[in-house]
Parts: structure tokens; sequence; C-alpha cells
């Protein structure tokens, strides 16, 4: 009998799989009505949310905007494009007062219309938030809200550093709300499929894994975003988009005017900079580090390096342009993350196993076989790419975000934490980009005290420990939910049984 599929409350983790009692259901506000969103954050991401939830409205479904939130006061116009020999007429429409036109708010109401979230959050009519901020207040805005009572839509990364995506997930396990990290993808059943077909055995024990992003504009990445005469000192709130008067897991939110003075590229193109961001680490690869921790079975890296640096774009920029991360696991396998933003070529999206390999396409997934009884199978200069012996279709969703926030609805009004993309799956991509932007800063490699949940600088051990169990001729590990057997261990050749240290001039073989 095959193996059934696994439930995806079981996979994500048991906290994944709480509900509320009919008791506190009830006392839910909007959990029998339409669920009620204050949008943190106006930027140009927020607009999408913001669009996507008055279209939702439009169409009759029970969700509507109810109060906005910015640090900045906004502009709205129209401007040239110069780029690429072209010039290209664009509309503009961010910050606080477009976003509050968008959602049909007055202007002058200033318990819906804020630059300070607490007033958002004090709404007894909000009952979720969507936070579209930059990195850095990620966390902060997290746990407030799940303190109020609401629930949460966040853009990922989920928070900024390692500790607060622990605090997070803490303060969601222990307050019963409903989070989901906006890592679009994760609405994609892909990678669940391929997990499916990956701890049955089908490409046998996991081993390796290859995933990547690759960006190329010559004006610097991030560096398209448009920096405006109208912001100024006086239209941005510049001590509340810093967040130096808050603290987040034992941490300031950001930096002091004094470390950071007001600067317009400080502030429309943040992602550049360290105490906002983790540049490609966080902004790039979270999404790939999420969907493959979900598609190998795995969750935190016990151990982390990462190289990389800035070898091209001179623009001021703190954050590297190109980046590497190598991911380590105790299940007795590696993932390695590359990006760079001074190419657009790519690399292929592959989970290699002892008995074959998976490469993700458009539209699913094709499986290759690999046979160790051969020796080796492929040719290291391949003239065209090998043929995969099978090819699993997976329907993705005719829009990602779309699908996202559906499901993150759904979830709202049943009291059901199992969202497509869950805080304790965020807390997996934080860390990982966390120790790698450690790692790539300090030089250092890094484990990770799962049992701490902590990030601590490496030794020897790791090493050690996997000599050791090879000297013991151990079983190897294996991912989360494994069903497939011995996954295609060593057999040894009739000539390893004459191996063996001689004691005292005896032969081991006899």
């Amino acid at each position: 009998m095959p193996t059934p599929p696994l439930d995806r409350r079981k996979f994500f983790g048991s906290a994944a799989a709480l509900s509320l009692s009919a008791a506190s259901y009830g006392n839910v506000p909007g959990s029998n009505e339409r669920v009620r969103i204050g949008f943190l954050g106006g930027g140009g991401r927020a607009q999408a949310h913001i669009d996507l939830v008055n279209r939702f409205t439009t169409e009759g479904k029970p969700v509507a905007a109810v109060a906005v939130c910015d640090v900045w006061d906004g502009l709205e116009d129209e401007y040239d494009v110069h780029f690429g020999g072209k010039v290209t007429r664009r509309r503009y429409a961010q910050g606080l007062y477009p976003s509050a036109r968008k959602c049909g708010f007055d202007r002058n109401d200033k318990t819906r219309v804020t630059k300070d979230y607490r007033v958002v959050l004090d709404r007894t009519d909000v009952d979720a938030v969507c936070i579209t901020t930059p990195d850095h207040w990620h966390g902060r805005m997290t746990l407030d809200a799940l303190a109020a009572g609401k629930d949460v839509y966040v853009e990922k990364p989920m928070t900024r550093t390692a500790e607060e995506a622990v605090a997070v997930v803490d303060a969601w396990k222990h307050s019963g709300r409903v989070v989901t990290v906006g890592v679009q993808s994760m609405a994609d059943g892909v990678w669940m499929r391929a997990f499916d077909a990956i701890r049955t055995g089908t490409i046998g024990h996991v081993a390796h894994a290859q995933t990547g992003f690759f960006r190329n504009d010559a004006r610097g990445q991030w560096r398209f975003y448009r920096l405006a005469k109208q912001m100024t000192p006086n239209t941005v709130d510049w001590d509340l988009f810093l967040g130096h008067q808050f603290e987040c897991a034992g941490r300031r939110v950001g930096p002091t005017t004094a470390e950071q003075p007001f600067d317009r590229a400080a502030f429309a193109q943040w992602r550049c900079l360290w105490p906002f961001s983790g540049g490609p680490f966080t902004d790039m690869l979270t999404h790939h580090v999420t969907r493959m921790s979900v598609a190998m079975g795995l969750r935190f890296p016990a151990r982390v390096t990462a190289g990389g640096g800035l070898y091209l774009e001179y623009d001021g920029r703190d954050v590297p342009d190109v980046g590497t991360v190598v991911a380590d696991y105790e299940e007795g396998c590696q993932l390695v993350v590359t990006a760079t933003t001074l190419s657009g070529y790519p690399i292929e999206e592959v989970i290699r196993g002892r008995l074959g390999a998976i490469k993700f396409v458009k539209g699913g997934f094709q499986l290759f076989k690999d046979d160790p009884t051969r020796g080796a199978s492929f040719p290291s200069r391949m003239e065209q790419a090998p043929e995969p012996a099978s090819f699993e279709s997976v329907e993705p969703p005719r829009n990602d975000t779309e699908a996202l926030w559906e499901n993150f609805l759904e979830c709202a009004r049943s009291r059901r934490q199992s969202t497509f993309s869950p805080p304790d799956l965020g807390a997996v991509a934080v860390t990982t980009a966390a120790m790698a932007v450690q790692s790539y800063r300090t030089g250092e490699a890094l484990f990770w005290d799962k049992e701490k949940r902590e990030i601590v600088t490496a030794d020897s051990t790791w090493a050690k420990r996997w000599e050791k169990r090879s000297q013991e001729h151990a079983k190897p590990n294996q991912v989360f939910g494994w069903s497939g057997g011995d996954g295609g261990v060593v057999q040894p050749p009739p000539h390893q049984s004459l191996s063996g240290p001689w004691v005292n001039g005896k032969d081991p073989a006899g």
C-alpha cells in the first residue's frame, strides 16, 4: 500500500495544528463576519496588498481595509524613468495619504490614518494587520500585534534576527493567533508534492540541494526604488522609521539619528544597508530557503557558513553583490544557496539523493534516476540536458499572493493556525539568513544550538561527529517523515572484508 501524503499541519509542527476552543472562537472580533485589515507600511509592496484587499471587498468577499499607517506623508504623481536608452512614464502612489485615499479614508481621521502603528493596533475594529515595513520593524510590530489580539500577515523575512524569530514563534504559539509570512511561493503545492516523493524514498537518502536567485541591473540592485524630493525630515518621521526608541528581543530595533542621519537613499533604498536588511541573504534568498526546506523535509540548519563580497556595485551600499550560503543539517545533507545582483544567468533548482534527483521546473518537477551500482551516472560536461525519467505535474496558483491571502483569511475566520506559510517555517528562513549574514561579516562558521535556540560559534565537533559515525558503521539520519527504507546505504565490495587494523601482527581477515 502506498504511503499516504503527509498532512501539512504535522509537517509544519504541532504548534501549527493548534486551534482555539469554541469559547475562544466566539470572542474573536470578526470571526463571524468580515476580517478587517489594518495596513502597517505604505510602500510599493503594501500597494499590491491594498489593491488585492480592495478587490476582494468589491467582489463581496468578507474582508475590508479599516486603517493605514506609514511614516511618510507620501506622494502621488507621474514621473519619467530613464533606463536602457528608453524613457517610460510611470504612475507613482506610495506613503500614508495615497494609501488612505486608495482605501477611501479621510486623511484627517488620525485614528485611521496615522504614522504611529500603535494607533492602528489600539483600534477595536482591526482584526488583522498586514506588515510591509522595512525588515527591521517586522519583529517588533508582529509581537505588538499578537499582544493586541490581532492576526498577522507579515512580509518576508518574518524578522531581521534569529532572536526576534524565536520571540515571534513563542508569542504565536501562546497567543492562538493566525500568522502568515509572505513567502508567496508557499501557496504552490509543488513543494509538498516533492516532499512526499522524497520522504517515501523516490530519490533515496537526501544528500545535497542547490538553489539561487540572480538579478542584473545597471542602476545597482534596489537603486531603482525612486528617491523623491518630497522625502524630507518634515514629511518622514525619521525617529519612527529608525526605531531606535524601541526594543525587540533585547536589542534596539534600529540605529539612532546620530548613527544614521536622514538620507533619502537610506529611507527608500534601505535594503542596501545592514541596519535595516540582510541584503541578498534576506531579500532574495528567503523565498528559496523556505521552499527548499519544505521540499527536503528540513528545519533549522545545524551549521552555516557564508561567503561572497561587494565586487562591483560600489555605490555606497553595505551589503554584498555576490553571496553564497552553505547550510549543513543533522539529517545528513547540505543546501547550497547562492545569489548575485551582477548576473541574470540562473542555476537549476535541484535536490539530489542517492538514487536520483528532483529538478523544479515550471508546472511541477522532473525526476531523474541515479543508479549507484553503475558508478558515475552523468558526464561532467553535458552537450544537452539529461532526459528525466518522469515528470510530476503540479498546477500552480494563478496568483501566488492572492492564494496566500485567501488561505490567510480562511484560517483567520476558522481560527486555524496552520497557514501555508506559518511562523515556525518563517523562523527557519530567518535563522538561516541571520547565520549567513553573521558568517559573512565575521568570517566564522556557525552552529545553531537547538536546545538554547541561539547562534553560536562553530568548532571542530561537526566533522568529528560524522567521522565517529563512520567508524561505528552507523545508520544514516533521514529527513522528517522518512519512510523510504535505508535510502541507498553503502554496499561494501567483497574485498572490503580484508580491511581493518592489524593487531599484534594478526591479519583481521584471518
